[in-house]
């Protein structure tokens, strides 16, 4: 191929890059502008129900199926950490999904069960249990709803339109963020802008406002 084929294919490429750069942040600020349009009272509760959890001292219990397993557990380590601000760690506890305590579960019992049986062991009255679901009809979200409800726990659910069977399962004590959004990026970084949100809320009430 010659330089001068070269040279265009590459430039070519550039364009194609640049252009695909724009679409993904385009999108990305269209989708925020939308949950920032409908979700702020949601927020707001559910950072206000964590509060008064955690000054009463009780903690939160997190979970979540598939990516949204991961995003509790970012959610999690921002607890008991930090995200900007110094402060001391938050109670908090990720039920576990894999490794040992899966397998044994499972084994014993049924995966259905992973985290209700943890639930039932380590949750109490005045409790929260937040969920990160982004997929419908998951057995173990199911079943960890109506452990806790038996527990009389308060449910926070960051939420996506797959998980159609959340919010049939939630009452009226409970708070439900859903990310009313299409594409699997748009919502995990609406997702992910929510999480940091709660964490900033949750601080704030609990150490003072500071910015």
């Amino acid at each position: 191929m010659s330089s001068i084929l070269l040279g265009l294919k590459a430039h070519f490429n550039y364009m194609d890059f640049q252009e695909a750069i724009y679409t993904q942040f385009a999108h990305s600020f269209e989708a925020q502008q939308s949950a920032f349009e409908s979700l702020p009272p949601y927020i707001e509760h559910a950072a206000k129900v964590m509060f008064a959890s955690i000054a009463e001292g009780n903690k939160v219990v997190c979970c979540g199926n598939g990516t949204g397993s991961h995003l509790a557990h970012y959610f999690n380590t921002l607890m008991l950490d930090k995200m900007e601000r110094e402060r001391p760690g938050l109670p908090s506890i990720t039920l576990s999904g894999e490794g040992a305590s899966l397998l044994s579960i499972s084994h014993n019992d049924s995966y259905h069960d992973v985290f209700s049986k943890q639930l039932t062991a380590i949750g109490n009255p005045g409790d929260v249990l937040f969920i990160v679901a982004n997929k419908g009809n998951t057995s173990p979200i199911i079943q960890a709803i109506q452990a806790a409800h038996q527990r009389k726990m308060s449910i926070v659910a960051l939420t996506s339109p797959e998980a159609k069977n959340i919010s049939a399962l939630t009452s009226t004590d409970d708070t439900e963020i859903k990310i009313n959004l299409l594409g699997t990026a748009r919502v995990h970084e609406c997702q992910v802008l929510v999480i940091h949100t709660l964490i900033d809320l949750i601080e704030r009430q609990l150490f003072g406002y500071e910015d």
